[in-house]
C-alpha cells in the first residue's frame, strides 16, 4: 500500500512539474505581452478632456527614482519572495492557505506582484476562478519575457492607491506632496499598506486603520531583516506628516460619474478583457464644469449635518445625456451610487405623470376635485385615509393647478382611482419600472426607485414627449483610433407632445405665490431666475426635487441610508435648494415651450379656475 502510495505520489509529481516546464515553455515563445499599449480605459468629458484613466502611464517613474524604502515596503508586503519566483509563488499559495485555515483573525492572500500587475493591465477584478487561472497564465508570460524589475517597475505605476489615484508618484503628491524619490520609511511604509484596501486604509479616511496596516507593513520589514524593532517601534510612533491640501473632494465627486461609465460599459458588452486589451477610448457628455459646481453646492448644503447622504443628477434634455452625477456625499467614504443603485421612496414626484394621464384623459388646468380629509372605500372592501403635509386641506373644491402647486395628497388619490388603479402601473412599465402594484398609495409615489429612473421619466417630460435612453456615453474608440461604437439616439415618441406641453406650464405652478391658500406652492421660496417646471416629494425618510426646462433635467433626492426619519426643514429643503442653484447656474438666458397648433394660451384664476384677463396662463386643448 505504501509503496503504491509513493508511486502514484511520484507520477502526480511528475505530471505537475512537466504542465509547468510546458506552460514556461510556451510561454517563452508565445508572443510577448505588451506593456506598453493599450490595457487601459480612458474616460473623457464633453469638450475631449481626459478625466480619468485607469493606467497611469503619463504620469510613470523609474525604479532608481523611487524611494528605496517603499519597495522594500511594498515587496515585503506584498511579495516577498517577488525576487525568488516565476510568476505565481507555490510556497505562498501554501503559506496562505494555512494562515487562511488555521487563523480566525487573519487572511493572507496569494496573489503575488507578477500576478496583480498582469490583472491591472489585462483582466478586471471579478472573483471567479477563471479570473484567476487566466491571472496565473499572464504573470508566466510577463516573467517569461520581462525582467523582475520591468514588472515591478510596471506594478508600482500601474497600482491603485485609492481617491482616484494610480501610480505612485501621483500618490506621492496626492499623500504628502513629494515626489517619490523623498519619500521616508514613515510615508513609504504607509503608502505600501495603502494598497491593500484603500477605502479602508486610506489616512484621510481613517488614520487608526491606516497605523495599523503601516504595523503590518514594518512587521514584514522586520522579518526580513531591513529595519530592527527599535525602528518600527519608533516610526509607529511617528505621525502622518499628510499634505494639507490634496486634490479637492471635487476630483472625488468625479468617482461616482465614472463608476457610472463603467456600468454602462459593462451594458453595452465592452468591459471585457478583448476590448480593454485594445486599449478603450471612452467618450462621455461629462461636463467638469457642472459637476465641479453641483460638488461645491452639496459640499456647502451638507457641511455641518452628519449622516445624511444625497444623490444628484443633472441631464441634457434633448438626447438624454447625463453631464453631472454625484452618488453620495463622499465617495471614499462609501462607493454606493444612490443616484443609480438606490431604492427609496419617489413620494410626490410621480403625481406629475400622474396627471399626464389626467391631461390625456380630459383634465384641465380648471379641473376641480374636493380637498377634504378623506376615508376610501375600496373596491376590495377596504379603506384608505391619505392625509395632506401638515393636515391642512382647503375644505372645499381646488383646482388641478392648485393641486400640482401644493402637492395635494387629496386630489391625487381621487385622480388615480378615476381614472383605474392600473393605469399608472401600465404607464411606470413603459419606463420599465415593473415591480409595483396597483393600488391607493400608488398616487403617491409608496414604491422605491431612485433619481436615475425617476431622471427618465421627467426628460420624456422635458423633451416633449420624445424619449431617448439615459446614457454617458457617446462613442468608443481602441488604442489604434478604430470606432467601436457611436450612440445613436432612440428619439421614441413615447408620450403626447400636447400633454407633455400643458403638464410643463402646469408644473411651474409650484414657484407661485398666487395659487398660495390654505397651503404654500412648494417651490415658492426657490424660485429661479429663467421658466422651471418642478416638482418635489416628500415622505418620513426621503426628500426629492426635480425640475426642468426645455435644456436641462436637474434631480435630487436627500436622506438616511439606515433610513431614519428626516427631521426638520433644515434637511428636507436641501434638493429645492440645490435645484434652485444649479437652475441659475445653468440657465443664463430664457429658454422655455412655444405653443403647438393644437393648444391655446388662457389666463385664468388659478384658485377658482375661472377665466380671468390677468390671470396665470395655462395651456388647454383647442
Amino acid at each position: 500500500m505504501l509503496k503504491k502510495t509513493i508511486l502514484w505520489t511520484r507520477r502526480f509529481f511528475i505530471v505537475c512539474l512537466s504542465i509547468v516546464v510546458i506552460i514556461y515553455s510556451v510561454s517563452y515563445v508565445y508572443k510577448k505581452p505588451d506593456i506598453g499599449q493599450g490595457h487601459y480605459i480612458k474616460l473623457y468629458d464633453n469638450h475631449g478632456t481626459n478625466f480619468y484613466s485607469s493606467n497611469a502611464q503619463s504620469n510613470d517613474v523609474a525604479l532608481k527614482d523611487v524611494s528605496k524604502h517603499f519597495i522594500a515596503s511594498l515587496v515585503a508586503v506584498e511579495d516577498h519572495r517577488f525576487y525568488q519566483h516565476r510568476g505565481f509563488d507555490p510556497i505562498g499559495i501554501m503559506r496562505a492557505i494555512k494562515v487562511n485555515m488555521l487563523s480566525k483573525d487573519k487572511s493572507e492572500g496569494a496573489s503575488t506582484i507578477t500576478q496583480q500587475y498582469a490583472r491591472l493591465l489585462y483582466l478586471t477584478n471579478e472573483k471567479t476562478w477563471t479570473r484567476k487561472i487566466k491571472e496565473a497564465l499572464l504573470a508566466i508570460r510577463l516573467e517569461s519575457h520581462y525582467s523582475k524589475d520591468e514588472i515591478l517597475t510596471g506594478y508600482i505605476n500601474t497600482v491603485y492607491f485609492g481617491h482616484g489615484i494610480y501610480g505612485i508618484k501621483n500618490a506621492s503628491s496626492y499623500y504628502f506632496n513629494k515626489e517619490p524619490s523623498k519619500l521616508d520609511l514613515n510615508e513609504a511604509s504607509l503608502l505600501a499598506g495603502v494598497i491593500n484596501g484603500p477605502s479602508y486604509y486610506s489616512p484621510f479616511i481613517n488614520k487608526a486603520q491606516a497605523k495599523k496596516r503601516q504595523e503590518v507593513v514594518l512587521n514584514r520589514l522586520v522579518d526580513n531583516g531591513y529595519i530592527s524593532k527599535q525602528t518600527k517601534e519608533k516610526t509607529l510612533q511617528t505621525a502622518f506628516n499628510l499634505n494639507p491640501n490634496p486634490s479637492s473632494s471635487t476630483s472625488s465627486s468625479y468617482q461616482y460619474y465614472k463608476d457610472t461609465v463603467i456600468d454602462e460599459l459593462r451594458e453595452l458588452g465592452f468591459y471585457q478583457e478583448s476590448y480593454i486589451n485594445q486599449g478603450l477610448n471612452v467618450y462621455t457628455s461629462f461636463d467638469q464644469n457642472v459637476q465641479n459646481k453641483l460638488n461645491q453646492c452639496i459640499q456647502k448644503e451638507l457641511k455641518d449635518i452628519k449622516d445624511l447622504e444625497i444623490a444628484q443628477m443633472i441631464t441634457s434634455t434633448h438626447n438624454a445625456s447625463i453631464i453631472a452625477l454625484i452618488g453620495g456625499k463622499n465617495y471614499n467614504d462609501s462607493q454606493f451610487n444612490r443616484a443609480t443603485k438606490a431604492k427609496r421612496q419617489v413620494a410626490s414626484t410621480i403625481k406629475p405623470l400622474l396627471y399626464y394621464q389626467a391631461i390625456e384623459n380630459g383634465f384641465k388646468a380648471n379641473t376641480k376635485f374636493n380637498s377634504e380629509k378623506t376615508t376610501f372605500q375600496l373596491d376590495n372592501g377596504g379603506t384608505y385615509t391619505p392625509t395632506n403635509f401638515n393636515n391642512r386641506y382647503a375644505n372645499g373644491e381646488i383646482t388641478l393647478a392648485q393641486a400640482i402647486a401644493t402637492s395635494d395628497n387629496i386630489f391625487a388619490v381621487k385622480t388615480h382611482l378615476f381614472l383605474g388603479e392600473q393605469t399608472l402601473v401600465n404607464l411606470l412599465s413603459k419606463f420599465n419600472i415593473t415591480h409595483v402594484s396597483p393600488q391607493p398609495s400608488l398616487a403617491l409615489g409608496a414604491f422605491n426607485s431612485n433619481i436615475y429612473q425617476m431622471s427618465s421619466i421627467y426628460t420624456t417630460f422635458a423633451n416633449m414627449g420624445i424619449y431617448n435612453e439615459l446614457h454617458t456615453i457617446e462613442k468608443i474608440t481602441n488604442n489604434e483610433g478604430k470606432l467601436l461604437y457611436q450612440r445613436t439616439d432612440l428619439k421614441q415618441q413615447k408620450l403626447s407632445q400636447d400633454s407633455c406641453l400643458i403638464l410643463s406650464q402646469l408644473l411651474t405652478s409650484t414657484f407661485n405665490e398666487k395659487l398660495k391658500s390654505y397651503a404654500s406652492p412648494t417651490m415658492m421660496n426657490y424660485k429661479t431666475k429663467n421658466t422651471f417646471a418642478a416638482k418635489t416629494g416628500t415622505s418620513p425618510y426621503d426628500s426629492l426635487c426635480i425640475g426642468y426646462n426645455p435644456n436641462y433635467v436637474i434631480a435630487g433626492w436627500v436622506g438616511y441610508d439606515d433610513n431614519r426619519e428626516l427631521t426638520g426643514t433644515t434637511k428636507t429643503r436641501i434638493p429645492k435648494a440645490i435645484f434652485q442653484t444649479m437652475a441659475n447656474y445653468l440657465q443664463k438666458k430664457e429658454s422655455w415651450y412655444t405653443l403647438n397648433n393644437h393648444l391655446q394660451a388662457v389666463p385664468i384664476n388659478p384658485l377658482t379656475g375661472e377665466y380671468q384677463q390677468n390671470g396665470i396662463i395655462y395651456w388647454f386643448k383647442k
